[in-house]
């Protein structure tokens, strides 16, 4: 699963780290503001996995594809999702949820998976590379977490976008917690506990103002994410 983990992993980068705000006004607005951004997860995902691009990644039938064929497959597909989800909010007005937010990246989730190699046999099966999954869930805790929580609060309070204050806040307050997951032994435990206890202290004191459900959201995602690298970076939680 190495390939699979790389374009996850540029996956992530290219829809949130390297997504910004003109970016996702231009994809809304043109075709060719979508064929930029689709272009930004081909240019990443290819230098990810420019080694092994010649090399053949899945067969339909008799005919072999490469990486580089499925890396334009790839492009495509993801083209296609994200032009439809477009049009079913410009035309269809369907409204731009927390639902269409998780199925938009579960079907990105699923191409990426079907068309990269599989090894069934390999102690790599779930994590891949340690590296490529650690940036994986750095990204994760970071920027999809960010907008995770803006769709959930969106739907609940119609709350828009976070201000740049708010949004690196909580991103160092999560970058911190998630890094406390990386000591060994078992310190990591009550120091974990005390920077979650003080965020919910900040929060009581409205010293930045953040809802309940931003707050448990945070901390619930990092918490997972942060078991999930630990078991990456060191074998056992």
């Amino acid at each position: 699963m190495i390939i699979f983990w790389r374009l996850l992993l540029s996956h992530l980068l290219a829809d949130f780290t390297l997504q910004f705000d003109v970016v996702n006004r231009l994809k809304r607005k043109s075709v060719w503001g979508m064929l930029l951004h689709c272009l930004t997860h081909f240019v990443v995902s290819a230098t990810l996995t420019w080694n092994s691009l010649p090399e053949t990644w899945f067969t339909l039938g008799p005919l072999a594809v490469s990486g580089w064929g499925a890396l334009g497959i790839m492009l495509a597909a993801h083209f296609a999702t994200d032009e439809l989800r477009v049009y079913g909010m410009k035309v269809l007005h369907f409204r731009d949820n927390t639902l269409s937010f998780l199925a938009d990246q579960v079907v990105h989730f699923y191409v990426l998976f079907m068309i990269s190699p599989v090894v069934i046999n390999g102690p790599d099966l779930l994590l891949g590379e340690k590296w490529a999954a650690i940036a994986a869930m750095f990204v994760l805790v970071t920027h999809f977490t960010t907008v995770l929580v803006y769709f959930f609060e969106k739907d609940m309070f119609g709350k828009g976008f976070p201000s740049f204050d708010e949004k690196y806040f909580l991103i160092f307050e999560r970058l911190v917690l998630w890094a406390f997951f990386f000591a060994a032994g078992y310190w990591w435990i009550p120091f974990a506990a005390a920077w979650v206890f003080q965020l919910f202290y900040l929060k009581r004191k409205r010293i930045i103002d953040l809802s309940k459900v931003n707050v448990w959201l945070s901390v619930a995602i990092t918490v997972l994410l942060g078991l999930w690298t630990r078991f990456a970076y060191y074998g056992y939680l």
